[in-house]
């Protein structure tokens, strides 16, 4: 179902065009630049996508395309932009949202298309990022269980301090 596509150019880059949805930490203001990595499809020998998932490869666009050199200073923007925001269940001290690649709004180097750089093989995208996103998913886990653990020291120290009943008015308490 990917229909991101990776235009290959002279250089080594990859022209991307297409969205990625449900990205945590897509777009925030705490770093200089952000690095997606993202799935396409880069156009079989006849021009044409590779059908299924042999054609998928994984790319490095980062938002802030740097200079040439020592790559530590910034350059353009890329042609990355938020879409929007999704809304759902877990954690909210992130944001989750919609990238738009290639549509036009910036224009690094004069044209459109999100400067991306190729990360393994051609054609070997999915393994690459399944080899990622183990990792993540454990990180995903722990966090929820740390979460979760929280919760309950919370609830257990409400119910052990929280006063029960009306106080005694000229009552026994025994």
């Amino acid at each position: 179902d990917i229909r991101t596509r990776a235009e290959p150019r002279p250089d080594g880059t990859y022209r991307l065009f297409g969205n990625k949805m449900w990205i945590s930490g897509g777009d925030q203001d705490l770093s200089g630049n952000i690095v997606h990595l993202v799935l396409a499809k880069v156009p079989g020998p006849d021009g044409k996508p590779i059908p299924g998932v042999k054609g998928i490869s994984l790319f490095i666009v980062p938002k802030i395309v740097v200079e040439a050199g020592d790559g530590a200073q910034p350059g353009e923007c890329n042609d990355v932009v938020v879409a929007g925001l999704n809304h759902k269940m877990g954690y909210r001290g992130t944001t989750n949202c919609l990238l738009n690649f290639g549509e036009g709004r910036h224009r690094p180097g004069g044209q459109a298309g999100a400067i991306g750089f190729l990360i393994g093989p051609l054609h070997q995208g999915l393994a690459c990022m399944f080899h990622m996103m183990n990792e993540a998913r454990i990180g995903v886990g722990l966090g929820a269980v740390t979460t979760g653990y929280s919760a309950y020291l919370h609830a257990l120290d409400y119910a052990r301090s929280r006063p029960q009943g009306r106080p005694p008015q000229g009552k026994d308490p025994a």
